[in-house]
């Protein structure tokens, strides 16, 4: 193995692994810094970046390609904050490993219904941001976890239960406090496993990057930590997590939403391509410049997807913990490229529908040339029959009045 006590004060090297492949794609950069020290080896020198199998929500697991739901660049698995030796291998071992299963099930909940709904079935649900959450307890086959109704975006967040859980048990509880319900094929899930920390002894502490209880909730290694030593502020921790996910959920059910009327144009733009006639009326494409318009609408207007919730200005930590988890879902770049291939969308359907304008308009223009060429052949009878008709019938008078 080379060393650096055999080699002359050498450059330092930094490995770029693609996501493809750890080993045969490496590429290495030099930096300007120079390495003296005798007694590492170069290997020792190349800070290695641990790439995990992430969970994709349902839609990507149906077609990968479709959307930006992860950086394809990969980055460091430890936030800033925490120690060189942190490892979540540390808290995986001494706690369970449980997860956090979000799904997004139409445009919004009325969590006054819901409530009311949840009483009923003998659960006690409570305001944790009034006007945007409900939280309760559920237990169902021993386990016990929290459950998050988000009411601006549609979205149920569970805590301790999978999908089938959530999908069967849960949701039918307030299926009818859903206002503009999605079919239930068209709803987005997202998966991620947590450990939550609720109690304040020795080894807990020890196992927390910086060893004190007021440690702040965080994601690092595609695990979410919790830190519910103090169960209000775990709750509320849960509770900025919650909006974070949901917010990536429902952007994905916009991102369904383009990419059905993408593929549906993608027809049409195929026919015109190849010279065929498109079968469309005017109609058609207004419905289809209205679906988009609609889709902005969604994502720009009448939500909150594109900007940080009211309640998290005011905490910091909260905020922290929001945006932390948007940028590990990769939101705003989603957004980006969603408003890009709306824009794109648009103009395309616009651009059909200025040709099926002008095939309608030069239509219009032939029937007015046959009526003018109509009216011309009556113009040239009615002139015939005055000029020629008449003299000729004059002249036929005349030769009966000689006789």
């Amino acid at each position: 193995m080379l060393t650096t006590t055999n080699l002359k004060p050498c450059f330092r090297w930094y490995r770029c692994l693609s996501q493809t492949s750890l080993i045969n794609q490496c590429n290495f950069r030099i930096s300007a810094k120079r390495c003296y020290s005798e007694q590492k080896t170069i290997e020792d020198d190349i800070p290695y970046i641990r790439m995990k199998m992430v969970r994709s929500p349902r839609s990507i697991q149906q077609n990968p390609s479709r959307y930006l739901r992860r950086s394809f660049v990969p980055k460091y698995s430890k936030a800033q904050h925490l120690k060189k030796d942190w490892n979540v291998q540390n808290l995986s071992t001494n706690y369970k490993v449980k997860v956090c299963t979000t799904i997004t099930t139409g445009e919004r909940y009325d969590l006054s219904k819901a409530i009311g709904l949840l009483n009923l079935n003998g659960l006690q649900p409570s305001n944790l941001i009034p006007n945007e959450i409900v939280t309760f307890k559920y237990i169902y086959d021993g386990v016990r976890g929290d459950i998050m109704v988000l009411g601006q975006n549609g979205s149920v967040v569970s805590w301790g239960f999978d999908e089938n859980t959530l999908t069967n048990n849960i949701l039918p509880l307030i299926e009818s406090a859903i206002i503009n319900p999605l079919v239930p094929d068209k709803y987005e899930s997202e998966d991620l496993d947590f450990i939550e920390l609720d109690n304040e002894d020795e080894t807990t502490l020890k196992l927390l990057p910086s060893g004190d209880a007021n440690e702040a909730s965080f994601i690092a290694e595609d695990v979410i930590v919790i830190n519910s030593i103090d169960q209000t502020s775990g709750l509320l921790d849960k509770a900025a997590f919650s909006s974070g996910i949901s917010r990536s959920t429902s952007l994905a059910v916009l991102e369904s939403a383009l990419e059905e009327h993408i593929n549906r144009s993608r027809i049409i733009t195929e026919s015109v391509s190849n010279g065929k006639k498109m079968n469309l009326n005017e109609r058609d494409f207004l419905k289809s410049i209205g679906r988009l318009f609609l889709i902005r609408g969604k994502l720009n207007l009448y939500s909150e997807i594109i900007e940080t919730p009211d309640l998290y200005w005011s905490e910091p930590q909260l905020e922290k913990i929001y945006k932390n988890v948007s940028k590990y879902l990769d939101v705003v770049p989603r957004i980006n490229i969603l408003n890009s291939k709306l824009d794109y969308s648009t103009d395309e359907s616009r651009a059909l529908l200025a040709v099926l304008n002008e095939r309608k308009s030069t239509f219009l223009e032939w029937i007015i040339i046959y009526l003018i060429a109509f009216e011309v052949c009556f113009e040239l009878y009615h002139y015939y029959e005055k000029n020629y008709i008449q003299t000729e019938q004059s002249s036929t008078d005349k030769e009966n009045k000689i006789k």
